[in-house]
């Protein structure tokens, strides 16, 4: 039978659970085999479950497992749980780890290796989206957020939503205060945060063993809307835009900028569509002004490419200037830094 360790422990492992009742506790003890030698710890956060997730993880502390066994009367999401388990988290390094051991326990000696070896503060699990048991639209849906990410967020990762992470303690202190989504995207602001802090992050390849049934696992299309919504409105808290805080005239004038461009370009366009070039400007005006296309249907598709143009330039305007002026500090995301 193990034995608990009173001292400061190197590692703190963090496992959110959800109705996780029948197999916790022997989750809990393959995760305290494998790190057999290791000065840890293990907090075991019950996100308001129905069944007896509670009572399997006191069970396995009162066997003299080093697990503390911490319970939130309603579910909250998975953030909220793995910031709260934080809160009772000692240890110099923190991990995070999905309680179901889809993710084996085993790929947490790989992250504190990769940690040592190449001096990160983060390191983060990332899953490979080719292994033949993620279903296709799994595996379509998991590249199209990825993309989505690496385009707005600019990270130097490739995936942020595997369920297994190390972190140095103090990129927590500093980056969860800064953190508001507490459900579906958290991990991406996370990251988000501890990048803008100065933080060294890395990527680790993890083993996975997909269990789900259905095309997307246990993500819903509500889910999914969520998710979506929420990175959305982390690229908001973490733009200039926010930031600046532009008042109403400000973004009334932002707006009649954005309204300028659009209509100069549209007539504009409407200005060129009735000459009549000759020779090879002839053949380049008809295919650069798609004259080639019905009118009507010509100009829906002007407006959809200057509506395209605008977006990309924004969110890319947004990179260039939050790199330029993000050393001034505030208590959200957008322009912090490390004090």
């Amino acid at each position: 039978m193990p034995v608990k360790q009173d001292s400061r422990p190197e590692l703190s492992v963090i496992m959110p659970a959800y109705n996780e009742g029948a197999h916790i506790h022997a989750n809990i003890q393959r995760v305290c085999e494998t790190l057999d030698g290791l000065h840890y710890e293990i907090i075991v956060v019950d996100d308001g479950s129905s069944d007896t997730t509670f009572a399997e993880s006191q069970r396995a502390a009162d066997e003299g497992y080093p697990v503390r066994a911490v319970r939130q009367e309603v579910n909250r999401g998975k953030g909220a749980s793995l910031f709260h388990g934080f809160e009772f988290a000692s240890g110099k390094l923190v991990a995070f780890l999905d309680s179901d051991l889809e993710i084996a326990p085993e790929n947490l000696l790989s992250l504190i290796k990769v940690m040592r070896e190449a001096n990160a503060d983060v390191v983060a699990g990332v899953k490979d989206l080719q292994a033949n048991q993620f279903p296709p639209m799994r595996r379509l849906m998991s590249r199209g957020y990825r993309t989505m990410v690496a385009f707005l967020f600019g990270l130097t990762i490739t995936d942020t939503q595997t369920g297994i992470k190390l972190f140095r303690r103090e990129v927590l202190t500093d980056a969860i205060p800064r953190v508001s989504a507490r459900r579906f995207a958290f991990d991406i602001e996370l990251l988000v945060a501890a990048s803008r802090f100065g933080y060294r992050i890395v990527e680790q390849p993890v083993e996975i063993s997909y269990r789900r049934s259905g095309g997307l696992g246990r993500v819903n299309l509500a889910q999914l809307f969520n998710m979506t919504a929420d990175t959305l409105a982390i690229f908001y808290r973490a733009s200039f835009w926010h930031w600046l805080n532009p008042g109403l005239l400000a973004q009334t004038w932002m707006i009649l900028f954005v309204l300028g461009i659009f209509l100069s370009g549209v007539g504009f366009a409407k200005l060129l569509t009735p000459t009549i070039p000759q020779g090879a400007a002839k053949q380049f005006f008809y295919i650069v002004l798609l004259q080639f296309i019905p009118s009507p249907l010509r100009d829906w598709l002007i407006l959809a490419i200057g509506i395209i143009f605008v977006i990309i330039s924004l969110i890319q305007l947004n990179k260039i200037v939050m790199t330029a002026f993000g050393k001034r500090d505030r208590d959200d995301l957008s322009g912090i830094r490390r004090k």
